[in-house]
């Protein structure tokens, strides 16, 4: 169910039916032009969200690090009030980008950790697994990053992508600053494949 304002007047739509405040059925005229509007208002919403996160990439390119972060975050509220899921994890990733700019990792990790129990669809997505695991790396906490490592390259396969660069730079940090984890992670999925 939809809430919508159009030329002062209150109109919902529930499936494919626009209806007065009151509950009445529209005529299929107005529903048509409801339709159209609707659908241009949540365009123009959705580009709001990108011309944000387009304004934050700029300003961190530019080294003006706190303008960065509340575009960003403003990016973050607008998805979130939009309950625009395919917008909120690139908006997590640029969030997170700008905290481990300000070398705010704790920070970081609890927006994830948060955002995730209230939407349950970051859990699994491999882009905020990979922004995990960095901060997490970024803390020296070896374990819990190569765990994440390990989830977003699961994700990654799972929805048939490539590892991104990120999670590769990820994977290598893990294999220089803590090479006894990873040679024992190798160990130990070498062994696993071997196993089945």
């Amino acid at each position: 169910m939809d809430k919508f304002e159009y030329k002062g007047k209150r109109y919902i739509k529930i499936k494919q039916d626009w209806y007065s405040e009151i509950g009445e059925k529209q005529p299929l005229k107005l529903a048509v032009e409801l339709d159209a509007e609707f659908s241009k208002s949540l365009l123009e919403k959705e580009e709001s969200v990108k011309n944000l996160l387009d304004q934050s990439a700029h300003f961190l390119n530019t080294g003006i690090i706190l303008k960065a972060y509340d575009f960003a975050q403003e990016a973050l509220r607008m998805a979130i009030l939009q309950k625009d899921m395919s917008a909120l994890p690139t908006v997590v990733v640029k969030n997170v980008d700008i905290l481990r700019e300000m070398k705010r990792f704790g920070e970081g990790i609890e927006m994830i950790l948060d955002l995730r129990e209230k939407y349950p669809d970051l859990l699994v997505n491999p882009y905020v697994e990979t922004a995990l695991a960095a901060l997490y790396c970024d803390l020296k906490q070896g374990e819990a990053a190569l765990s994440s490592a390990d989830l977003a390259t699961e994700y990654f396969r799972a929805s048939k992508k490539k590892l991104s660069d990120e999670c590769l730079i990820v994977w290598n940090r893990i294999k220089s600053d803590f090479a006894p984890l990873y040679h024992a992670y190798r160990l130990a999925k070498t062994k696993g494949a071997g196993e089945s």
